[in-house]
């Protein structure tokens, strides 16, 4: 078996975003669209309801720091959405984080770091897992300004532990890359926002490739 994913983060509800992934879907045959969070900017659920319908049932999803209540509630009616749940994918599997670690800013979905120690634990995180983490890991592409480490622990402290083959993060827009970390691929996506995705195929061996669309 083998995966072919598009993968993007941060659209911030930018229709002109939603239409360039949609090009780039509509070209390719995908086999999972995934979208690391912020999917809206405080809403609106119009624009939410619209990814959900253009993606499909290959859509899976978690919510970001910038969806708000409302957002959730839509996104929870949905058996893809991932926070806090692992859903297996044949000899992979997909498990979810959803708002981020505290921000200065008050943003509408944050939780403590001890309440996303307690959400991954209860997810089963395991060496077939990719990740799909909002916020990065603790120090890996998550410099804010060159001088804050902005993500989180907890997320960190999982992929140390239980290892998953993938870890898929956005939410801090200034940083993208990919890196190896003990045995987990780290996936930084760029904002969709800023016209950035990638493509991962996973089969005998993981390629990632960024996109600018």
């Amino acid at each position: 078996m083998a995966l072919k994913i598009l993968a993007f983060s941060d659209i911030h509800a930018d229709e002109g975003a939603l239409q360039g992934l949609q090009e780039i879907f509509s070209r390719n045959d995908y086999d999972l669209v995934i979208c690391a969070g912020d999917l809206s900017n405080r809403g609106p659920i119009s624009f939410v309801q619209q990814l959900l319908d253009i993606f499909g049932e290959k859509f899976y999803f978690v919510h970001g720091n910038m969806d708000s209540t409302p957002v959730l509630d839509l996104l929870r009616k949905y058996p893809n959405y991932l926070h806090g749940r692992k859903i297996n994918l044949g000899e992979w599997n997909l498990v979810g984080l959803g708002g981020s670690n505290p921000t200065p800013f008050s943003t509408p979905s944050e939780l403590s770091e001890t309440q996303i120690a307690h959400i991954l634990k209860n997810s089963n995180v395991d060496s077939h897992t990719i990740l799909v983490s909002h916020p990065p890991p603790k120090g890996i592409f998550d410099g804010v300004r060159g001088e804050i480490n902005a993500g989180s622990s907890a997320v960190r402290e999982c992929m140390d532990k239980n290892k998953p083959l993938i870890l898929l993060c956005g939410h801090i827009h200034e940083n993208e890359g990919k890196k190896i970390v003990g045995d987990t691929l780290v996936i930084k996506l760029g904002a969709a926002e800023a016209r950035r995705a990638a493509q991962i195929e996973i089969g005998d061996e993981i390629k990632a490739e960024f996109l600018t669309f």
